[in-house]
């Protein structure tokens, strides 16, 4: 189980992040609502892993709005300040808009980090004619960092029959 705190989250996060469920849960000023959740996984490397999810509560159309990138690097930030654990990203299959999630994800998270603080591995195939993308994120700090990459890297390896 991660630890969060959520009052450090809110700190720095735009929108008001509530835990509902263990899911972390937020709405935009437009009223769409967001659920954030953290699902153990695989170790990779001998280090706990968590898949982090990103979700809209319902399914409609929005404009931009630079504050739920904001909150979920808010999120991101606060999960490597108490964790040191793996944060695996899957991107969402279910209508085809996964390789525009990918970019979107990675370009959002490449702003907000520095190589100097942390290290991000990505994977991609295509499987029956559909993209599946992963990435995992690891904070240089993590002892057992050498290990994760490895790990994560034959992982993919092994699923997609390719080289990451």
């Amino acid at each position: 189980m991660i630890r969060l705190t959520l009052g450090d989250v809110n700190r720095k996060s735009p929108y008001e992040i509530t835990f509902n469920h263990g899911d972390f849960d937020f709405t935009t000023d437009a009223g769409v609502r967001y659920s954030v959740s953290f699902i153990e996984d695989v170790p990779l490397g001998g280090c706990d892993t968590f898949q982090f999810g990103f979700r809209k509560r319902e399914d409609t159309h929005t404009s931009h709005d630079s504050k739920v990138k904001d909150t979920l690097i808010a999120i991101i930030e606060q999960f490597f300040a108490e964790n040191e654990d793996v944060l695996l990203y899957i991107c969402d299959t279910s209508d085809g808009r996964e390789e525009k999630r990918n970019r979107l994800f990675i370009r959002w998270f490449e702003e907000f980090a520095t190589p100097e603080r942390y290290t991000m591995q990505t994977a991609n195939a295509i499987v029956e004619g559909q993209g599946f993308y992963a990435a995992i994120i690891v904070e240089n700090r993590n002892p057992k960092l050498e290990a994760i990459i490895e790990d994560f890297k034959q992982t993919a390896e092994s699923l997609t029959g390719e080289k990451p």
